[in-house]
């Protein structure tokens, strides 16, 4: 019944411990209130700079008020500044608060002083993350004599179990009690009275950043001096940082929960990322970067962060580093763009960006990204673009082939309708005009005498083309077969050419029946290459126009052999009494006369029994030249049969 009563004392006694640490709040909130001073906030913000060296940015709000700004300043030196706890001690028990306070501005704060006063990156960051149980640190306080004199040195077990303790005090968790009374019991009401100062102090503290949420740390000088070198050695607080809302504090909302692994989940998506995920601000400074960064640009996280933003751009991607690093533009909207970087081995790397501003305040500071490797992609795609290219160019060569083609069929055509060479000459210059549009082009033809090449056919720059030679004086015709010179410079040039072009020219010997009848001379533009399908397609219209010629000819050849008297070269009979029709006709129509002679020649039986009938023929042909040369053009003259002779 006795340890009953002992122990129901014990509880009431412990509740009522509680009561009274909870009442320093109100108490602390209310001398912040109610206090009044005689000092100017001049005269206030002067004593503070004298005291620290600077104000305190979480001060400025209150520069209106001098109570209140003297008020913060009091409690800030006595609960703070002046508070005889360990000063380490004190920055790792408010950093291990800070975690629970809605505004970063105290965490960046805490850190930065950690790292001034010689703690490595790397505890500070342990320190933020840990996840502790006040269950397991409760035997620990215990252990030490108590109540204690002086506060322990170099007794890292006992501050953690004192840190889990007042973290546990702080949030009003359901073993509160139990630390507030082994707290007291072990510290003595000395440096109890001070931790629980510092307490009350660091709560209010929190509660008047959140209600002001101009206060921005980076206004802070210690974070100015050290924030770069803490976030260069420990990437990652960078993230925590900046994405404090979303991130670090949803983790520790509920501590000692299992949704403490959270946290190390997200810490290690962000490292085992594919993709580069950084943060930079808009000075160009590299503020966070993730090991993806590693092993795509072959820099290491601290050389990244070392690096400015435009220092792996190349200068002709400057216009999109300036839109990057302009707060009007990428402090508005997220932004999605290409753009290379160069590696450290000076390779260029091609990525997609995706990024987002980061506000503070209402403002934004920062850019957060993700940018993903598409070198590979890109490559595809170039080399997808040029199959595509080259597929177009094969596609529009075949159009081009099926469409000259297409001439050098119709030109067959026509040229098989032709009368005469006259108009096969005509169609001829106007197919090769559509299917070589080049320097100068020219058709020639071998004279009958076969001693000289004639011009028959010219288009481009006739003063180019040679209007006869000697065929000894072209290299296809003296070789029988195509000679193509590629250049003027190195190959061998015909003597009919004078100004050779730079890119060059072809002969094609138009050979029927086994006998050259001409040449097609082609001469290239200036740096125009004729292509092979080209040269295919000028030998291909030189057959067509050596079996049109050729065909003509025999042609001229068979009607000429219908028609005229092989001997004295006038019409013969059959042609005569066509013609005689068809004039009698025209005359009738015309009401014109139409005049005839017949006549013979005298005693040639006799001159050729006398002289040989060699010297009759002879005779004849030189009245069949006699007549032709003696006529009129619309004139015919015809050899009627034998000796005799008709004009009409």
């Amino acid at each position: 019944m006795d340890t009953t009563n002992r122990s129901s004392n014990k509880l009431n006694s412990l509740w009522e411990k509680l009561s009274d640490l909870k009442s320093l709040e109100p108490d602390f909130s209310d001398q912040i209130s109610h206090a009044t001073t005689e000092q100017t906030p001049g005269q206030i913000k002067s004593e503070i700079e004298a005291r620290i060296g600077f104000l305190p940015p979480h001060f400025a709000p209150a520069l209106r008020s001098p109570a209140l700004l003297e008020n913060l300043w009091h409690q800030y030196k006595s609960s703070y500044a002046d508070n005889p706890l360990p000063d380490l001690f004190k920055e790792k028990l408010s950093i291990q608060l800070s975690r629970y306070c809605a505004s970063p501005y105290f965490i960046v704060l805490h850190a930065c002083t950690l790292i001034q006063m010689g703690v490595e990156a790397q505890q500070v960051r342990q320190l933020i993350e840990a996840s502790v149980d006040p269950e397991q640190f409760h035997a620990v306080p215990a252990e030490a004599s108590h109540p204690l004199e002086s506060w322990p040195n170099n007794n890292p077990a006992f501050e953690e179990s004192v840190i889990a303790g007042c973290t546990c005090i702080y949030l009003s968790m359901e073993d509160a009690a139990k630390w507030i009374a082994e707290l007291k019991d072990i510290l003595g009401d000395s440096l109890y009275g001070h931790l629980a100062a510092f307490l009350a102090f660091t709560k209010a503290s929190h509660s008047w950043v959140e209600s002001h949420p101009e206060i921005s740390y980076e206004d802070h000088p210690t974070v100015t001096r050290n924030y770069r070198s803490l976030v260069q050695a420990e990437p990652r607080l960078v993230d925590l940082f900046q994405n404090y809302g979303s991130v670090l504090r949803k983790n520790y909302a509920r501590p000692y929960s299992a949704d403490d692994k959270s946290n190390a989940q997200y810490s290690e998506f962000f490292e085992n990322a594919n993709d580069i995920i950084y943060t930079y601000d808009f000075e160009g400074n590299v503020i966070s970067v993730n090991r993806a960064a590693e092993r795509i640009t072959g820099y290491s996280q601290a050389e990244i962060l070392r690096m400015k933003l435009t220092d792996s751009i190349p200068p002709e991607y400057a216009h999109l580093a300036q839109k990057m690093l302009d707060p009007r533009i990428a402090g508005e909207i997220p932004l999605n763009y290409e753009l290379e970087i160069l590696a450290k081995d000076k390779k260029r790397i091609a990525l997609g960006v995706s990024s987002r501003p980061v506000f503070r305040g209402g403002k934004a500071v920062a850019v957060q990204g993700i940018a993903r490797d598409i070198t590979k992609h890109k490559k595809t795609e170039e080399e997808l673009q040029k199959a595509n290219q080259k597929l177009e160019a094969w596609v529009s060569e075949l159009e081009q082939r099926t469409h000259e083609m297409t001439l050098l069929n119709d030109m067959g055509d026509i040229l098989r309708a032709c009368l005469t060479t006259e108009e096969a000459y005509n169609v001829i210059v106007r197919v090769a005009q559509q299917i070589f549009p080049i320097k100068v082009g020219a058709l020639y033809v071998i004279a009958p005498s076969r001693n000289l090449v004639e011009s028959v056919a010219v288009w481009g720059d006739a003063s180019l083309a040679e209007r006869s030679f000697t065929p000894q004086e072209c290299w296809a015709l003296r070789r029988g077969r195509t000679h193509w010179v590629e250049n003027s410079e190195s190959g061998l040039i015909c003597r009919h050419i004078h100004q050779p072009s730079s890119n060059g020219y072809l002969c094609i010997p138009m050979m029927a029946q086994s006998e050259a009848l001409g040449i097609l001379h082609l001469m290239q533009p200036e740096n125009v290459k004729m292509t092979e399908t080209k040269q295919r397609m000028a030998v291909t219209m030189s057959e067509h126009i050596a079996m049109a010629l050729s065909n003509l000819r025999l042609h001229e050849t068979l009607r000429s052999q219908s028609i005229r008297d092989p001997l004295t070269g006038l019409f013969n009979r059959r042609f005569m009494e066509e013609s005689l029709e068809l004039e009698i006709r025209r005359a009738s129509r015309n009401q014109r006369p139409l005049g005839m002679i017949m006549m013979d020649l005298d005693h040639f039986k006799y001159f050729n029994d006398n002289f040989g009938h060699e010297a009759g023929d002879l005779l004849l042909k030189e009245l069949g030249a006699l007549l032709k040369n003696n006529i009129r053009g619309e004139d015919i003259a015809c050899r009627y049969g034998g000796e005799e002779f008709t004009l009409i």
